[in-house]
This record gives structure tokens, sequence and C-alpha cells, in this order.
């Protein structure tokens, strides 16, 4: 999921804020007690209020005023509210914002999304290393595995499209993967993207390639013939 999809989903209230603070209030760097301060805010922010009241806050909670403002101040601390100034009736008031939780929300879910990414990523390159030993029957240096996380990690190559690669390497007798590297970047080269297209421009090639030999050997024919 990309940035901006994410925080779609937070602004359009799709993705729980309540339940995110519930189910991590811990990743958020809170205890129960704040945790459930924050939950208030929220809230309150929800219910349309732009102004936090602490009276209005401890209500809600088993702490007296001087403990609640302790709470509301750590929450700043911990960069999930914040104050602006604003001017309301001809007095300047403190207006709070969620926009620092959301954004935090934001932050973990997308650490979340590269942790999975890179776990996936991980799986498909044990899964590669295995398939080419087996097909090269050899293990493959350190060296060889780079090339492999290259195309993962760096270059986004499609697993079929990388598997397609290495069985054209093995047609062609060619058990390196310094050729197949040469095949996946012709392919990005040419904007093959999907099987299909890579086995079409491959048909096509050899085609080009075997008209292209077939003349050349006429033409080698007919000079000898023609020498002697």
């Amino acid at each position: 999921m990309s940035e901006q999809f994410i925080k779609r989903l937070i602004n359009n209230r799709i993705i729980n804020v309540k339940d995110y603070i519930i189910n991590n209030y811990v990743k958020l760097g809170l205890n129960e007690q704040t945790a459930m301060l924050l939950l208030h805010i929220y809230n309150f922010s929800e219910q349309g209020f732009e102004f936090l009241s602490i009276n209005a806050l401890k209500e809600k909670m088993s702490i007296d005023f001087i403990k609640c403002a302790d709470l509301v101040f750590k929450l700043v601390q911990e960069n999930l509210i914040a104050f602006e100034i604003k001017v309301d009736n001809g007095k300047t008031k403190e207006k709070y914002t969620l926009e620092p939780l959301y954004n935090k929300i934001l932050d973990n879910l997308m650490n979340e999304n590269n942790q999975i990414d890179q776990v996936n990523n991980d799986n498909v390159a044990s899964d590669l290393v295995g398939l080419i030993e087996n097909d090269f029957g050899r293990t493959l240096s350190s060296f060889e595995i780079q090339y492999i996380s290259a195309w993962l990690n760096e270059y986004k190559y499609d697993f079929s499209l990388i598997k397609l690669a290495i069985k054209e390497a093995i047609f062609n007798k060619v058990y390196n993967l310094k050729y197949v590297d040469r095949i996946l970047l012709n392919w990005q080269q040419s904007n093959i993207n999907t099987v299909e297209k890579a086995m079409e421009y491959t048909k096509t090639f050899k085609r080009y390639e075997n008209k292209t030999t077939t003349k050349n050997n006429n033409e080698q024919e007919e000079y000898v013939s023609w020498m002697r």
C-alpha cells in the first residue's frame, strides 16, 4: 500500500483509529492510562470540539486535574497531539489537532507494510536460489545471490519473468546469472513486463535470428561455390 493510499484510509475513517490505539498503544509509547486519555481526546475530536478542556477530560477519567494535564503534556511529548493558536471571539485559544497521531499511525503502517514486503521478498529470494541451484546443478556464490536480491528489491522484477529468463538461459545452455540479468534488462528496456509479452518477444527475436543465420549461411555457400 502506498503512503497516499494509507492516509486516505485514515482520513476517510476506513482505518479505525480507536481500534488502532487500543491494539497498538505500546507501539505509540503509551501505557493504558494515557491510551485511554487519547481515546477520549479522539472522541472529542470526532464530536467537533476544537479546544481541549482538561476539566472535561478529567470527568472522563479517574484522575485529578493536575494528573490529567500531565498526561496531556505527555501526549504532546510523544508527538501524538499538537496545539495551534486560534483567535475565537477576540480571544486567543490553543486549538488541538490529532494530525501528529494520524502521521504516527501512517508511519507505523508503512513500516509494517515494508516489513511484510521484505519478508515476502526474502521468501521469493530463497525459492529462486533453490530453483536456480537445482537447474544449474551447483551452489550459487554470494555474488550471484546479490543479483537475485537486486532483481527483487532494486529493480522489482516480477517473479514469473525471472523464472522465464532463467529458462531462456538454460535453453541457450548458458548457466550464469549475468546472462539472465542481461535478458531481464533487455526486457525492461523494451517495456516487457508480463510473461506473455516476454514469450512473444523471444519468439520474434528467435525467428529473426534464424532468418539472419540462414541468410548468412546461404551467402557463405554462394561465396565458397564461386571461389571454386
